[in-house]
């Protein structure tokens, strides 16, 4: 279960190490949000601030540096689903059992979408490549125009991953880590920004909190959701007690390309 205070607790050290600077685009966005989430993200910082530039150089860093593989990964990154989630984490899964367990997810998918859709027509920030003065090739040229702050591939991701490592605590280090591999398969595909994957992280997990904390009908669709993923990647129905040793290989997070 996740605790509100240590939600808020990490909004402030991620708020902290965000610039309060506020963005050359946010006067004229169209769409201001009382979504409650979205108050938990500081405003990024503006398209000709210090930490734009070097931001913007670490991501033609990781261009000129990116392998092939890299760029494969990323790239198949670039869909939300909890099936590529999982296989993204090299993890074996039954496809169509997994997709029975669905509900869930497209639920919490749905609250990720309106928090990130919201927050980024609240901030309107500029996507990288669309800059000046810069030489990025993005994977994908969907979305082009789309504000860039926070990510919301992020959001979904640490949403997923949270979720997923409550469902399987034995795989809880490989699920949180594929997150932070999900949201910086963004920046690989030189389409977000880090400070863009740092709120997205901060939204999805606050998003997670949510659904488990005040969702009614997310909590009473959890036991049942629960046995279906597990039985999806072929272990047992109930979780391990809680303390017990999990095993080795599910605590050590499998490497990326």
């Amino acid at each position: 279960m996740f605790l509100k205070a240590k939600i808020f607790c990490a909004a402030f050290v991620a708020c902290a190490m965000v610039p309060m600077t506020l963005s050359a685009e946010e006067a004229s966005c169209p769409k201001p949000t009382t979504d409650p989430l979205v108050k938990l993200l500081s405003p990024p910082p503006c398209d000709s601030c210090a930490q734009t530039k070097v931001e913007l150089d670490e991501l033609q860093t990781l261009q000129r540096n990116r392998t092939e593989a890299q760029a494969e990964h990323a790239h198949a990154d670039y869909k939300i689903s909890v099936a590529r989630f999982v296989e993204g984490a090299d993890i074996k899964f039954d496809a169509a059992a997994l997709e029975a367990c669905h509900p869930i997810f497209d639920r919490l998918m749905e609250r990720t979408k309106s928090a990130a859709e919201d927050a980024k027509y609240s901030f309107c920030r500029t996507r990288p490549f669309n800059l000046p003065n810069n030489d990025l090739r993005p994977l994908e040229s969907s979305n082009k125009y789309s504000p860039s702050y926070p990510s919301g591939h992020t959001t979904a991701g640490t949403a997923l991953g949270a979720l997923l490592a409550y469902m399987v605590p034995e795989k809880r280090a490989v699920f949180l880590a594929r997150a932070a591999d999900y949201g910086h398969s963004r920046m690989i595909a030189g389409v977000h920004f880090r400070s863009d994957i740092e709120a997205g992280k901060l939204l999805g997990m606050a998003v997670a909190e949510e659904e488990f904390s005040d969702d009614a009908q997310f909590r009473t669709m959890l036991p049942d959701a629960t046995k279906c993923v597990r039985g999806a990647l072929g272990l047992t129905a109930e979780m391990p007690v809680a303390g017990a040793p999990a095993q080795a290989s599910a605590e050590t997070p499998a490497a990326k390309p």
